[in-house]
């Protein structure tokens, strides 16, 4: 299957989803408290398995400690101050470059 026929379905099944939730809720329907708040907290749980997977593994064996386990404590430390995602981000990029210019 060639990439641009990937790319398209990809967006097409996208925007099937994506307008499906918009189509199923218009009007005058609203979601039950128990539904709105798994769905606020989907989010952030898929960030934090990401997170997870990419401090612990390192094609598919376990990472050494180093700049990433160090990158993510500056991104927490961050992430406390702050509680502003882009200043998150940009402490978290910014540590990982430092350290990694440490040669840790």
């Amino acid at each position: 299957m060639s990439t641009l026929i990937l790319f398209a379905l990809a967006a097409a099944l996208t925007f099937v989803i994506r307008y499906s939730g918009i189509a199923l809720f218009a009007g005058d329907r609203e979601l039950s408290p128990g539904w709105a708040r798994t769905l606020e907290l989907a989010g952030p749980a898929a960030m934090a398995a990401i997170a997870a997977n990419t401090l612990l593994l390192d094609h598919g064996d376990f990472r050494v400690f180093g700049a990433w386990h160090l990158m993510a404590v500056v991104a927490a430390a961050v992430a406390i101050w702050k509680r502003d995602t882009n200043w998150i981000l940009l402490g978290g990029a910014v540590g990982f470059v430092v350290f990694r210019l440490l040669g840790m």
